[in-house]
């Protein structure tokens, strides 16, 4: 009698319910058996015989173990009770299922851009690593839009969905694979894309001048000077500003409505940011830290009889991430957004802590593992690494010593 052919099975939770599928070319079978074994001790830990035509074996939750190996044979019975040999020996891992899930889409997943980065935050208690993931988007009655191509970045799992139409509501999904075979899914997610289309706003725009016989060609873009003496440098293309205080007196005017962008980083922190003022209007951009460990952004607006206050929500953040505060007025209604870009981090920084930096990690970036629950970063800048055999003199805190006996 020919013996049963296993399937590869691919790691599965253990305390999930799983099926275990095979092949069998003998007489038709009404019931099957499967055994598995622990792969270090090759102790049996499972022997279980059901009676089923289907050539599929259930193994319950809860009765192996997630980070183990085993391995699993199975026998199948014909209608006369006559056993089947063995099936050759199938190796396979438990894990517990990572997360794998969509962590940056907003509140009220609507959509306020034509284009939209969405970042998926990945974490195995088992170290199971990411292998590829690729991202996936639907239209409202979930027919699949696009696919994007296969990633294998497990430091940046994050897709940029462009060309989004407003007024639409979408489903996007991510799915992914680990080294090992076993399959993620982030599940549908519904988001709305709702946005406004500025008709009086525009970098460049023209005038026809027909008794000239040409087009008049403008900008509402305006270059202003700083006259101060302090000097400044830049950094990833933004200026360094700790410390220090920027400032325009004259060059230009606002009137009537208007959208502020603030863009920067190292904004963790209880500080006025940004003053704007023109005669006796003006506004003034702060930020605070309460005791919970949030901190909200603060808009004051005096306006002659008392002050227009406004609060962003909460937010939380590393001083490595890039914040881009954005200030708008509409016929005096003012507004406030706070957009937190993750992972704008240069290379060669280190991480401190007991959770691998999965996200927010770049390239030539060091991990040391301590007592810390969470791991933090701490920039290339601020911390030195010592490549000797005695303990260098006068280290500082978040100083890396490799070296010694």
């Amino acid at each position: 009698m020919a013996k049963p052919q296993l399937y590869r099975i691919a790691p599965f939770d253990a305390e999930k319910e799983h099926v275990i599928s095979f092949l069998w070319t003998g007489n038709r079978a009404h019931a099957n058996r499967i055994i598995i074994y622990d792969n270090d001790t090759n102790q049996e830990v499972f022997n279980d015989l059901v009676s089923t035509f289907e050539l599929k074996h259930t193994i319950p939750p809860g009765v192996l173990t997630n980070g183990k190996k085993y391995v699993l044979q199975v026998q199948t019975y014909d209608t006369e009770n006559i056993g089947s040999p063995l099936s050759d020996k199938v190796l396979f891992y438990t894990f517990q299922t990572p997360e794998f899930r969509f962590n940056n889409i907003p509140e009220n997943r609507v959509i306020t851009t034509a284009s939209f980065t969405a970042s998926v935050y990945y974490y195995s208690p088992d170290w199971e690593d990411l292998s590829t993931f690729a991202f996936y988007l639907y239209d409202s009655t979930k027919k699949q839009l696009l696919q994007s191509t296969t990633l294998t970045d497990s430091f940046d799992i994050s897709y940029t969905f462009r060309g989004l139409e407003n007024n639409t509501v979408y489903y996007i999904r991510a799915m992914g694979v680990t080294v090992n075979g076993m399959a993620l899914d982030t599940d549908f997610t519904q988001v709305t894309v709702k946005y406004e289309n500025p008709n009086a706003y525009s970098r460049i725009y023209t005038t026809t001048l027909p008794s000239q016989g040409c087009v008049q060609v403008a900008s509402n873009l305006i270059i202003i000077q700083y006259n101060g003496t302090d000097q400044f440098t830049y950094e990833d293309g933004m200026i360094h500003l700790v410390d220090k205080t920027l400032y325009y007196d004259e060059g230009f005017l606002i009137n009537g409505d208007f959208t502020l962008l603030i863009r920067g980083k190292n904004l963790w922190q209880t500080k006025e940011l940004f003053k704007m003022k023109g005669g006796k209007l003006g506004l003034t951009l702060s930020s605070r830290i309460y005791q919970d460990g949030k901190l909200r952004f603060r808009l004051l607006v005096p306006n002659g009889i008392g002050h227009y206050l406004l609060y962003s929500q909460e937010q939380v953040f590393e001083n490595e991430d890039l914040i881009t505060i954005a200030v708008r007025r509409k016929n005096d209604v003012y507004q406030i957004k706070v957009f937190v870009e993750l992972r704008f981090t240069q290379e060669g920084n280190m991480w401190y802590g007991i959770q691998r930096p999965v996200k927010g990690a770049r390239e030539r970036d060091t991990w040391v593992d301590t007592s810390e629950a969470v791991s933090f970063v701490v920039d290339r800048n601020s911390c030195r690494s010592f490549l000797e055999h005695t303990e260098p003199i006068a280290p500082i805190l978040h100083d890396l010593w490799l070296g010694g006996e």
